[in-house]
C-alpha cells in the first residue's frame, strides 16, 4: 500500500490533527514519472567569500555587474573569484539593509539613514543633505528617482532625478488613503508601492512637473505590511508579509491590486510563534525551473519557503550542535557570476548556494520528514513493514553507506520512538533496498524520516508491506 509521503509543511495547532513537516526537502510533482510526485534535497552551500566579521544584512548586483554586500557596519565589493575589497562604512551595524539604484549611484538604507556609493569615484559618503529627512526607512528607485519614506510618518520623498545625494524639502506626497504610517516604499513592476501598517497604495510616474508621482485611481488595498523587509518583487507581482486591521502574520501574493494570501493556517501560526515578526525579511531565487520565496530572520524556529511552481511551503533549517533545527544560515541572495550568492546570518561568509552540494559549508543537513498519520478507522493494524523509495547507490567514496533514519509516534506525533536506521547503498549499489520491518501494532502511527549524510537524497514513495 502506497502511503502519503509527499507534502509540505502543515504541522497544525493539534499534532494529532496533522503533523506534517517538510525540512530541508522540497516537493516535485511529475505525473508521467514512476511515481506521481517526490522529494528533492533543498539546496547546500560552498564557501565562496568572507566579507568582514557580519552578519550580512543585505546584497546588490548592479546594472554594471558589480555586486555588493553589506557585512556588519561596512559596505564591501565582491567579484568573481570572490575577492573582497572594503568600500564604506555604515553608523549602524545590525538590522536589514534596503539598496537601489540609480544611472551612476547606488545607495543604501540601514533603516535610519541613507548612503551613496558613485560607481565612477569608488565614493561612499552618507547623504547629508538637510533637505533630506533626518530619518529614513527605506530606500528604492523608479525611473531615475530615489524614493524614501520618512520614519513615523506617512511622508515619502523624491530625489532630483538620478543624484541621491541631492534632495529638495518640497519634493515629497503622502499616502493619502489612510491616516497609517508609511512602512516602505518599494518598486513593484515599475509602480510605486506604498506600503502602510494596515493599507497599501500604489503610485505611477505621470511625469507631472510639480510632483510626478500620482496615486492610481482604485489602486488602494485594505492590507499592509507587517515586515517591510519581507516585500518583493517576484513572478510579475509583489510578495510581502503583511497585516491588516483584524490581524497580522498572512503572507501575500498581489494578483492585480488586490492582495491573494497564500500562506496556510500552519504557516501563519509560525509567524506568529516569532518573536521578531516585523523584523522577518524576504528573499528569493530560482534553480531549475523552481521559484522560491523565503522568509526568514525575526526569531523564526525555522525559515519558510514557498515554491511558486508547486504553491507549497517547506523549511530550510540549520541543525545546530544541540541537535535543534535553526534557520537557515542565508539572510539575503544575490545571483552573481552565474552562482545563487547568500549572506551569511551569522557571520560575513557569502556562500555559494548549489542544488550540486549536499552539506552547508562542511557541516551536515538534516532532512526531515513527518508523513502523514495513518489510521483506519480506530482498527489496530500490524505494521509488517515499511518501504522507503529512495535514490539508492550514493555513497560518495569507497567504502562510505549512507544511511536513513526512522521514527515512530503512536500518539498523534507527540513522542517518538527511538531512531531506527537503514543503509541507502554504497557507490553503484543501486538495487538496495530500504527496508524497515517488524514496527508493531497501532491504532495511528506516524512517520519521521530523516537523512543526514553528506549525499544526493532523493525520496519517491513509501510503501507499507
Amino acid at each position: 500500500m502506497r502511503i502519503g509521503l509527499v507534502g509540505p509543511s502543515y504541522e497544525q495547532r493539534s499534532l494529532p490533527f496533522d503533523a506534517q513537516r517538510t525540512i530541508n526537502f522540497f516537493p516535485i510533482i511529475d505525473e508521467k514519472g514512476r511515481d506521481p510526485s517526490a522529494l528533492y534535497s533543498t539546496a547546500g552551500l560552498e564557501l565562496f567569500a568572507t566579507a568582514g566579521a557580519g552578519p550580512v544584512r543585505g546584497g546588490f548586483k548592479s546594472g554594471n555587474g558589480r555586486v555588493f554586500f553589506v557585512s556588519g557596519t561596512n559596505l564591501y565589493e565582491v567579484d568573481s573569484a570572490g575577492s573582497v575589497t572594503g568600500r564604506g562604512s555604515l553608523l549602524g551595524s545590525s538590522g536589514a539593509v534596503t539598496m537601489a539604484e540609480g544611472t551612476t549611484q547606488l545607495a543604501i538604507c540601514d533603516g535610519d539613514k541613507l548612503y551613496s556609493f558613485t560607481y565612477s569615484t569608488d565614493t561612499f559618503a552618507i547623504v547629508s543633505d538637510p533637505d533630506l529627512p533626518s530619518s529614513v526607512g527605506y530606500v528604492t528607485n523608479i525611473d531615475g528617482y530615489f524614493i524614501v519614506n520618512e520614519n513615523n510618518t506617512g511622508r515619502f520623498y523624491i530625489s532630483t532625478i538620478n543624484d541621491v545625494t541631492a534632495w529638495d524639502a518640497l519634493d515629497f506626497a503622502t499616502a493619502e488613503s489612510s491616516p497609517d504610517t508609511l512602512i516602505a516604499p518599494v518598486n513593484g513592476i515599475g509602480q510605486l508601492w506604498l506600503f502602510g501598517e494596515v493599507t497599501t497604495e500604489i503610485w505611477t510616474n505621470t511625469g507631472a512637473s510639480v510632483f510626478p508621482f500620482t496615486r492610481i485611481s482604485g489602486a488602494v488595498m485594505q492590507a499592509g505590511i507587517l515586515a517591510k523587509n519581507s516585500a518583493l518583487e517576484l513572478d510579475n507581482t509583489v510578495f510581502w508579509l503583511g497585516q491588516d486591521r483584524f490581524g497580522d502574520g498572512i503572507v501575500y501574493r498581489a494578483s492585480g491590486f488586490s492582495p491573494r494570501r497564500i500562506s496556510t493556517d500552519p504557516i501563519e501560526k509560525r509567524i506568529r510563534e516569532a518573536t521578531d515578526a516585523e523584523n522577518i525579511r524576504g528573499w528569493s531565487y530560482q534553480e531549475e525551473g523552481h521559484v522560491f520565496f523565503v522568509l526568514t530572520g525575526g526569531g523564526l524556529e525555522t525559515s519558510l519557503v514557498y515554491d511558486l511552481s508547486t504553491q507549497q511551503w517547506h523549511e530550510r533549517a540549520y541543525l545546530n550542535d544541540d541537535g535543534m533545527f535553526e534557520q537557515h544560515l542565508g539572510a539575503c541572495h544575490v545571483f552573481a557570476f552565474g552562482k545563487h550568492l547568500v549572506g551569511s546570518r551569522i557571520d560575513g561568509k557569502i556562500y555559494d548556494m548549489s542544488l550540486n552540494y549536499n552539506d552547508d559549508d562542511g557541516e551536515e543537513i538534516a532532512r526531515e520528514r513527518v508523513y502523514t498519520h495513518i489510521f483506519d478507522e480506530s482498527r489496530r493494524i500490524r505494521y509488517n513493514m515499511l518501504e522507503v523509495g529512495i535514490e539508492t547507490g550514493v555513497g560518495t567514496v569507497a567504502g562510505d553507506n549512507p544511511k536513513i533514519s526512522l521514527q515512530l509516534s503512536r500518539d498523534g506525533a507527540r513522542t517518538w520512538s527511538d531512531w531506527i536506521t537503514a543503509n541507502i547503498g554504497k557507490i553503484g549499489e543501486y538495487q538496495t533496498k530500504v527496508r524497515f520491518r517488524r514496527l508493531g501494532v497501532a491504532e495511528q502511527m506516524t512517520f519521521k524520516v530523516r537523512c543526514t549524510d553528506k549525499v544526493k537524497t532523493v525520496i519517491t514513495g513509501s510503501y507499507l508491506k
